[in-house]
C-alpha cells in the first residue's frame, strides 16, 4: 500500500453528515410548517439570528464535507490517470469551496 487510507474515518464523517444533514432539514421543516415567513425581511431576520447562523454554517460545511467525501471517492475509484485525477480533484474543490463561499455570504454581518 503507498498510501495510507482513512476508510473508517471518511465512512463515519460521511455518517454523521448525513445525521446532521437529516435533522437539520427536519428542524427547519417544522419551523415552516409550524411559523412560515411571511416576507423576505422576516426571513432573513430569522436566518440571521445568531443560533440559527451557527446551524446553517454547520449545515453548510456538513453539506460541503459530505459531498467532498463522495465526489473524493468516485473520483478517486474511477479516474486512474494520476494527472486526470488531480485535475478533477482540484476542479472539484474550487467549485466546493466556491459554493461554501457564496452560500455563506448571507450569514455575515452586513450581507444581503
Amino acid at each position: 500500500m503507498s498510501r495510507p487510507t482513512h476508510g473508517l474515518r471518511d465512512w463515519l464523517l460521511q455518517r454523521f453528515t448525513a445525521v446532521y444533514l437529516g435533522c437539520f432539514l427536519v428542524y427547519l421543516m417544522v419551523c415552516f410548517y409550524r411559523q412560515p415567513p411571511r416576507d423576505y425581511q422576516q426571513w432573513h431576520d430569522w436566518i440571521t439570528h445568531p443560533a440559527m447562523a451557527i446551524a446553517s454554517a454547520a449545515f453548510i460545511l456538513a453539506l460541503l464535507v459530505h459531498g467532498w467525501v463522495g465526489m473524493r471517492d468516485v473520483v478517486l475509484d474511477y479516474v486512474q490517470t494520476l494527472r486526470l485525477r488531480l485535475l478533477v480533484l482540484s476542479l472539484i474543490a474550487l467549485v466546493f469551496i466556491g459554493c461554501g463561499l457564496w452560500a455563506l455570504q448571507i450569514l455575515l454581518p452586513g450581507a444581503g
